[in-house]
């Protein structure tokens, strides 16, 4: 059983897949439409197109066999998912996103009606629908996959036996918004305070230097270089939107390259991995809490639950569901 991932393109997912390559029968197919608007656009008539996209997909897509299994993720798939509900392997769907913006998506873009409805489209099409939202899982009977990391439980463990430069630092990378700023610019005297220097980056295109904290870098960043960075750090911060939910990335990170936390973030004291010494929750009003924190030697990771959120932890989920 092999494992096609369509039009995982982004740096973070291309990464993921090479890792897993490397030891699973893992493969992409990317570009899928490339070059087929130009050509469909000077046919004549509905059918001639409708053929042509068919057989314009059914080329680009002859790689997949009936014992294999396609992924395709939430953003990329509706210009062929009428094809890929023909396709006779089994088919799971990644909503990376929440279904309210993912509906809204598709409708701005017109490949959706107003009353139409994302969920109830891609739903008899895929035999299993993962989101990453607890809550869109629950409310709309998806799958809840928990959040991953692009490397492989091998390579975790290959940068943290490097990882022998760790400084007493704080890392962070983010884009700009106020209500960040203006956390950044509370904790940075405690941080101060406890011997803790800084590493943040804080990405402003629009400049808004009102309240830019004097000790963040208006610089965009690469993934490898966050990893690298972080890695290096003793603390990791991690600063939520108001209306952000669930697990992110970030606190993933602080986990299996074994870094404590400091988040605003109430929900990471429901997490598996949680523990009061590698997991801070900042509310704004503790700062003598946080300073017993940055003074706390954190108990070790555990292995089993860390394992779960590396790029192979999240193959053997998608395998559990689909065999």
């Amino acid at each position: 059983m092999r494992f096609f991932f369509l039009e995982w393109v982004n740096d973070f997912e291309k990464m993921m897949l090479d890792s897993l390559a490397d030891n699973n029968p893992v493969f992409q197919i990317n570009r899928i439409m490339r070059r087929f608007k130009s050509l469909n656009n000077l046919l004549p008539g509905q059918y001639l197109k409708s053929m042509h996209k068919k057989i314009h997909c059914a080329i680009r897509l002859s790689k997949p066999q009936k014992n294999d299994v396609i992924v395709c993720n939430g953003y990329s798939v509706f210009p062929f998912l009428d094809y890929v509900k023909t396709m006779q392997c089994k088919k799971i769907l990644i909503l990376r996103d929440s279904v309210e913006a993912l509906t809204n998506k598709r409708r701005k873009l017109g490949q959706l009606a107003e009353d139409q409805d994302y969920i109830e489209t891609v739903r008899p099409v895929f035999d299993v629908i993962f989101s990453f939202d607890p809550e869109d899982s629950k409310n709309y009977d998806l799958t809840y996959i928990k959040q991953f990391l692009p490397f492989t439980w091998q390579q975790i463990q290959s940068i943290n036996d490097k990882n022998n430069n760790v400084e007493n630092r704080c890392f962070y990378v983010g884009g700009y918004q106020i209500e960040r700023a203006n956390l950044i610019n509370e904790i940075t005297p405690v941080l101060a305070e406890c011997n803790c220097t800084t590493d943040f980056y804080l990405m402003d295109k629009y400049n808004n230097n009102i309240n830019y904290p004097l000790n963040c870098i208006n610089k965009k960043i690469d993934y490898q270089e966050n990893i690298n960075k972080l890695s290096q750090s003793k603390f990791v911060l991690e600063i939520n939107k108001p209306d952000q939910k669930g697990l992110t990335l970030r606190a993933i990170e602080a986990l299996v390259f074994n870094k404590q936390l400091i988040t605003n973030n109430p929900e990471i004291k429901n997490q598996d991995f949680y523990h009061p010494s590698r997991n801070f929750f900042y509310n704004g009003n503790n700062q003598q809490e946080l300073k017993q924190f940055l003074l706390t030697k954190p108990i070790k990771i555990q292995p089993e639950i860390a394992r779960k959120y590396s790029a192979d932890g999240m193959l053997e989920t998608l395998k559990q569901h689909i065999i």
